[in-house]
């Protein structure tokens, strides 16, 4: 675990911190200092939770877990208010959490698309809203949204998906605008192609409509691992980033422009 203490005492939520990204990002906070309060969306998730916290714990850092499924906001206003009662402050969020069901534009259901907006942007704008009431009264806060470089390229069967990233990026940058007097930060890193179920599954799609074994461009490590993303969330959420708002940061191993 790292050496680096920037969130000494600090309470940091990570949504879906339990798994995929979200496991890489809760390690370093963790290494870093940070009591990293791990929201996991349903029973059958608690298992990669406890064995985060168990990890965490193993290397000398604290963790705890809390069911709660971010698409229903009077679950979020209960968890993050248990969450400030044991842990006695918020310092920062990491909204992480999201769902990408693959599906192509003549598919997607009503159903479907309400879901991906429900988890992917309504409830990170609940969890921030309600953690950056605790924040304003110590003002001082940092919230990190986990969006996509997709939102800017677009991709096939995420069309759902890459709508509700592109709102959470223009979430990012008007909440930073209006809630930066109390010292609140808010930005967002923009994912590229990260080893986890998600891109996993796009990839072998891509190979599947392609024919032919997917080729990452030169020069730089083809696919990212959750602790890139972690290393970007913990400046983001440190000291060292307090003159960094609004931002859309991309951590991508260069996707965005090629």
């Amino acid at each position: 675990m790292s050496e680096n203490k920037a969130l000494s005492e600090r309470v940091v939520i990570v949504t879906g911190g339990g798994r995929g990204i979200g496991s890489g990002i809760s390690e370093v906070l963790a290494g870093a200092g940070a009591h990293v309060a791990i929201i996991y969306p349903a029973a059958s998730e608690e298992v990669h939770a406890k064995k985060m916290i168990e990890k965490i714990e193993k290397a000398g850092g604290k963790a705890s877990s809390y069911l709660c499924d971010i698409g229903y906001r009077e679950q979020i206003e209960s968890t993050v208010a248990k969450i400030h009662k044991d842990l006695g402050r918020i310092d920062g969020l990491v909204n992480n959490a999201g769902i990408c069901n693959f599906a192509s534009f003549f598919e997607i259901t009503p159903e479907n698309w309400q879901r991906h907006l429900d988890v992917n942007l309504s409830g990170p704008f609940f969890l921030s809203q309600a953690v950056a009431r605790f924040m304003k009264e110590k003002g001082k806060g940092a919230i990190v949204n986990i969006s996509t470089v997709s939102a800017f390229r677009g991709g096939n069967k995420q069309v759902h998906y890459i709508s509700s990233k592109g709102g959470l990026n223009g979430l990012t940058t008007s909440m930073a605008h209006e809630i930066k007097g109390f010292g609140i930060r808010v930005n967002a890193i923009l994912c590229g192609g990260v080893a986890t179920d998600i891109n996993i599954n796009q990839r072998a799609d891509q190979e599947a409509r392609d024919g032919k074994p997917y080729v990452d461009p030169p020069g730089v490590r083809g696919r990212g691992i959750p602790t890139d993303l972690g290393n970007a969330a913990l400046f983001l959420l440190s000291d060292a980033s307090e003159w960094v708002t609004g931002s859309l940061v991309a951590v991508d191993g260069g996707a965005l422009i090629s």
